[in-house]
């Protein structure tokens, strides 16, 4: 395709510009929302993103636009959101084949909010089943694959989603994070995806299916987007009041900024070894940051052996008696055998073995704590290696354990309940290549604030056509 011909076009704008152009009517809300859906028609046949067509709320949006019966911020943006999260009039199947018929009564808060907005629904995204792998694929809607290539991991579980937003499916999608899902895609595909601080954007309340430590305590919904406008945009709208869960916390989005200039550690070393490549992404993340004015430190946040393995170990009660046991009934091939490869990280599922794993989370967070009273923001790196191969977590032996090693910053950051966000660094022999971003409880102000710095040395990130 011709990328000069296509930068004209709403679908390969940023959702911010388009929203700019539709309020000053330059272009109206139909042509966007056509211009969205030829995309999809040339391109999600060979990715499989979108799994569900939200055409018909996308088209019924736009014309409400046109006819100016709404007239919110974001008219003209596009959105897509994930097959796990309960969206009134699209199946909450999270990827399995039982549950491919249950439709919600509810809408989760932050999917409100983005169409409260004024963004137009295009589609569901697609995960892996139970949203519990690093790659997305399930037997119900089948695999994603990577528009930058096919031997590339799409990652997961919110792959469909960030598939979906590097080929310019959408401009914005919501994505959930637990493990990783948001920042883990968002870097398979090369853009970006925010994970807020535990308590901002809750995943439950919308349906009584009742929920373990681990989806209470550690998931969040997060945005995906390519530019940091219109994930700015997307987090500030996803930030509905959600009342029916517990843990849902009134947050202000900004704080007092810290005494200039904010310090930075960049991590480029652990126990276990980065690639070099790896390293110079960070390295080189840093060197912005100080250009910008940051005064950045190479030096590592405390207790990160122990970190590496606090998501197994705290999440070993969930594992042994929630998700392993029903995994006959769920009946998806490819998650059996992740866990299966998996199972032997999940050992102590004893009461003192949880007691122990909380001790050594409240050690962990109040050395982290007492390391952000004097660095404000963490650039850790995305994976041990520049990129994970298509379906790795299922290549046998213990390739799963390999994975969730190499996968060891986006894995254990979600057990800390701290704000991360992971930020394209370009590529690494033609694949996506990143970094993190990591901050104290609620500073997603200041992750967002570096994320302009980089973007503004980088440049914007455009949409990729299929490399095949």
């Amino acid at each position: 395709m011709d990328s000069m011909k296509d930068s004209s076009q709403p679908w390969f704008m940023s959702g911010s510009d388009v929203s700019r152009l539709v309020r000053d009517k330059k272009i109206s809300a139909i042509e966007v929302i056509d211009s969205q859906l030829q995309r999809i028609a040339a391109v999600n046949a060979k990715i499989n993103a979108i799994v569900a067509d939200g055409s018909h709320d996308g088209r019924e949006m736009a014309q409400r636009i046109d006819s100016g019966q709404i007239t919110a911020p974001n008219i003209g943006m596009t959105l897509t959101t994930k097959i796990n999260t309960d969206h009134v009039g699209y199946a909450s199947d999270n990827g399995v084949r039982a549950m491919a018929a249950n439709m919600p009564h509810k809408t989760a808060p932050c999917i409100e909010g983005l169409l409260e907005s004024g963004m137009a629904m295009v589609g569901r995204t697609n995960a892996p089943a139970l949203s519990m792998r690093f790659h997305t694929d399930n037997e119900l809607h089948g695999e994603t694959l990577n528009p930058h290539g096919q031997h590339i991991s799409c990652g997961g579980s919110s792959g469909g989603a960030a598939a979906a937003v590097a080929a310019g499916l959408c401009h914005v999608a919501q994505g959930n994070d637990v493990g990783g899902s948001v920042r883990w895609p968002a870097y398979c595909n090369g853009v970006i995806g925010l994970r807020p601080t535990i308590g901002r954007m809750v995943t439950g309340g919308t349906n009584p299916t009742l929920r373990g430590w681990l989806a209470a305590n550690m998931a969040t919904n997060g945005p995906i987007a390519r530019t940091m406008e219109d994930l700015e945009t997307a987090f500030t709208a996803m930030n509905k009041p959600n009342w029916a869960d517990p843990f849902w916390a009134p947050v202000p989005l900004h704080f007092p900024r810290p005494d200039a200039p904010v310090k930075v550690a960049i991590v480029t070393s652990d126990s276990f070894g980065l690639h070099p490549a790896v390293v110079e992404s960070v390295k080189e993340a840093g060197q912005v940051l100080a250009n910008a004015g940051y005064v950045v430190e190479e030096v590592s946040p405390p207790m990160l052996d122990e970190l590496f393995s606090l998501w197994t170990a705290i999440g070993s009660v969930d594992m042994n008696f929630g998700l392993i046991p029903i995994l006959p009934a769920i009946n998806d091939s490819g998650l059996t055998q992740v866990f299966s490869d998996w199972e032997s990280a999940f050992t102590d599922n004893t009461g003192l073995g949880f007691m122990k794993a909380h001790m050594l989370r409240d050690q962990i967070l109040r050395s982290w704590n007492e390391f952000f009273a004097t660095y404000s923001l963490v650039v850790l790196p995305g994976f041990a290696e520049p990129m994970m191969r298509r379906n790795q977590d299922r290549e046998g032996g213990d390739s799963m354990l390999k994975v969730a090693e190499l996968a060891r910053y986006m894995l254990n950051i979600p057990a800390l309940g701290i704000p991360a966000m992971s930020f394209p660094m370009g590529k690494h022999n033609d694949a996506p290549i990143g970094v993190q971003i990591a901050a104290h409880t609620w500073r997603e102000d200041l992750i967002i604030e570096a994320g302009y710095a980089l973007e503004n040395h980088r440049g914007k990130i455009t949409p990729v056509d299929p490399q095949w």
